[in-house]
């Protein structure tokens, strides 16, 4: 056989054996691009659940917790403000209302309970809310009265007549509505219309 002979037959294979390689290397090239977009998605699902996860943990650490309730001792009687919670409470908004109509301080609540009462800020201890922030455990007296026949008298006229709505937050600005005397909590937020002041 000579050399253009043997060319010849060479030059008879060689075209399918170069597809047959190109073929193979474009196949791998997909296999290999389908693997690296399969491990990408996999790092980005990943990466979004550990970033919910932690979102999740960093929300737990700075969750308040806030309640308002009643006590009565041998001295008087108090409603009282806490925080229960892992993270400071931010009151941004209360509304205190007496048979539905919202007062804006505690003298004013006092008489619309008992117009001709003779108490005043000499014989109560009251306490601010609106604007202000309720530390983790901080228990507030909002409101004290001594015992004395007036203020038992008014404790009865104002029995389930009085209302309280807070608005709170936590740091990460996720707000909620407490309402006493229910104890109703929302994963709300709400702005009165009258703010109470103190």
């Amino acid at each position: 056989m000579t050399r253009s002979e043997s060319c010849g037959f060479f030059n008879y294979f060689r075209p399918k054996y170069v597809l047959k390689n190109k073929v193979n290397r474009e196949l791998f090239q997909s296999i290999g691009t389908a693997a690296a977009l399969i491990i990408s998605v996999m790092a980005l699902v990943v990466s979004i659940y550990e970033a919910n996860l932690l979102k999740a943990q960093q929300k737990a650490t700075v969750w308040p917790y806030f309640s308002i309730n009643e006590g009565y001792s041998s001295d008087g009687f108090r409603i009282n403000a806490f925080n229960n919670g892992t993270g400071p409470a931010l009151i941004s908004s209360v509304l205190v209302e007496f048979q539905g109509e919202p007062v804006t301080k505690y003298v004013a609540l006092l008489d619309a309970i008992k117009p001709d009462n003779t108490l005043g800020y000499d014989k109560i201890r009251v306490n601010q809310l609106s604007n202000t922030v309720v530390k983790v455990g901080e228990q507030r007296e909002l409101l004290y009265l001594p015992w004395t026949d007036e203020t038992r008298e008014i404790l009865e006229l104002m029995n389930g007549k009085i209302s309280i709505k807070v608005n709170y937050c936590s740091v990460l600005e996720e707000c909620w509505t407490f309402e006493y005397p229910s104890g109703k909590r929302s994963k709300e937020a709400f702005k009165a219309t009258v703010a109470f002041e103190n």
